[in-house]
């Protein structure tokens, strides 16, 4: 692994689990056994480490969505299963801090983020969705653009420190509870 990938692992794992404010540069240095020079000679900045470590989380995610998308051994209620695992999974290693930080420091970072969280679902999702009605899991007669638009709407939730305040829930039981309750609400039986 050369310096860079292992400078964002680190970065990811460190970040994810404690939020970036609270992860400094010399730290990662400290972990990585190397000097700061090489550290900023492939980072510029923590926010553009931080920006590294989204792109390749969005890459990662999307990555792992096709896999399962494809999957041909997999129904639509498999395919929902495992993105919904994969999901939770992934919230269980991202802590609200590292949300709030990226909320809060670094305004442009989460919007890009949220830009590529739209994409995600229109992409991802729509598929997923279009294999569920194919197979007369979903409902039909609703139009795939308000699925999808809801579905989107209801997965800030879970990302959104205040909601997490306001519902007293980790984000991960927020993402539980409104994807059961959006799913019984269009599925067929």
């Amino acid at each position: 692994m050369n310096v860079r990938s292992r400078v964002l692992h680190v970065a990811k794992q460190k970040f994810l689990k404690y939020g970036f404010y609270k992860v400094s540069m010399d730290s990662l240095v400290k972990e990585l056994r190397t000097s700061k020079s090489s550290l900023y000679n492939h980072f510029s900045s923590k926010e553009e480490l931080v920006g590294a470590v989204m792109e390749s989380l969005n890459n990662e995610i999307n990555t792992r969505l096709e896999e399962i998308l494809i999957d041909d051994g997999l129904s639509f209620k498999g395919k929902l299963a495992a993105i919904s695992d994969y999901t939770r999974n992934l919230l269980l290693s991202v802590s609200e801090e590292f949300l709030k930080d990226l909320e809060i420091n670094t305004p442009d970072i989460w919007d890009s983020y949220q830009e590529k969280r739209i994409e995600r679902i229109n992409k991802y999702y729509r598929r997923l969705f279009e294999i569920g009605i194919e197979e007369g899991i979903l409902r039909s007669d609703v139009d795939l653009d308000i699925i999808i638009a809801i579905y989107f709407n209801l997965m800030e939730l879970p990302l959104k420190n205040k909601y997490v305040e306001l519902l007293n829930m980790s984000n991960q039981d927020i993402y539980e509870n409104v994807t059961e309750v959006f799913l019984k609400g269009i599925m067929v039986n």
